[in-house]
């Protein structure tokens, strides 16, 4: 196992370009030189500027950093100074160790085992480039003396411009309280429904969607591409984030909603809480397939 700088994988017209270091990020999704997720730029290096990331041990906002399990007080870094929350984990602060690779795959490891961690494990990724399709799997294994919650995601940027459109499966909406903290199951309104396609660039917002079917399906109208999410039933969560002011969107499937942890106990299972024994992994592939009209 070697420490890694960025690595390419390309089969047939698609073309990977990996950031292990940059936590173990995806920099670069391509066919035939058109991307496919928004291309980290020229000298970037911070997660932040990734075409995509993953969300280990946790997805989304977790309410001022802190929740209570069992019994005991769990208190998270913030990982962004102007965030109050703790947002995404901090698999994607980290750097990532190349395990494998081939001409078309590659996979990635993360470990987190100092004992005064809240979460201590070990996360995986797996790379595949296929016939106009990528295969992105996430895993997490709970390394700590304790069941602990645990959850996965990924964090996939795609440009914003007019003529983009996405479409999704979902049921419902948690509905976001003062803090931005997803906190009450709602129907889903007309501003707000994807189950349609419809034109992303207009929009803003930044909300968890439940019943996730794991189908979503992102079209470029001018450039006659498509590119499809399909995601295995643990991811049941789909993020939509539309910031104001920015050129970027995201699609992310994730296992749970933000701040699960943070739930009341008749909701959490609804919200996707998962459990992990000492030793249990949690883990599921999200496809990324590429096609045109």
């Amino acid at each position: 196992m070697t420490d890694a700088p960025r690595l390419t994988l390309r089969h047939g017209s698609l073309e990977l370009v990996l950031a292990p270091a940059e936590g173990g990020s995806i920099a670069a999704f391509r066919a035939d030189g058109f991307d496919l997720m928004r291309a980290c730029p020229p000298g970037g290096v911070a997660p932040l500027d990734m075409a995509c990331f993953p969300l280990v041990p946790f997805s989304g906002r977790i309410g001022y950093g802190r929740f209570r399990w069992e019994g005991r007080s769990v208190e998270l870094e913030r990982g962004l100074a102007d965030e109050p929350h703790a947002i995404h984990g901090d698999g994607w602060l980290g750097s990532w160790t190349v395990t494998a690779q081939t001409d078309r795959e590659a996979a990635l490891l993360f470990m987190r085992t100092a004992p005064w961690l809240p979460f201590r494990y070990r996360a995986e990724q797996r790379f595949a480039l296929e016939d106009g399709l990528l295969r992105a799997s996430i895993a997490v294994t709970n390394l700590g003396d304790r069941a602990m919650p645990f959850g996965i995601g990924l964090h996939p940027y795609v440009d914003r411009r007019p003529g983009v459109t996405l479409s999704a499966g979902v049921r419902a909406v948690w509905w976001p309280d003062a803090a931005g903290i997803a906190h009450e199951l709602r129907p889903i309104p007309p501003e707000l429904d994807f189950r349609s396609p419809r034109e992303v660039h207009t929009l803003e917002m930044d909300h968890n969607f439940a019943g996730f079917t794991g189908r979503a399906l992102i079209e470029f109208t001018a450039e006659r591409r498509r590119l499809a999410i399909e995601a295995d039933p643990v991811f049941g969560t789909l993020v939509v984030y539309v910031p104001p002011g920015q050129d970027f969107f995201c699609v992310e499937p994730t296992s749970h909603a933000a701040d699960v942890v943070n739930m009341p106990a008749g909701q959490r299972l609804d919200a996707g809480l998962r459990v992990l024994a000492p030793g249990e992994t949690l883990g599921g592939e999200v496809r990324f397939r590429v096609s045109q009209p």
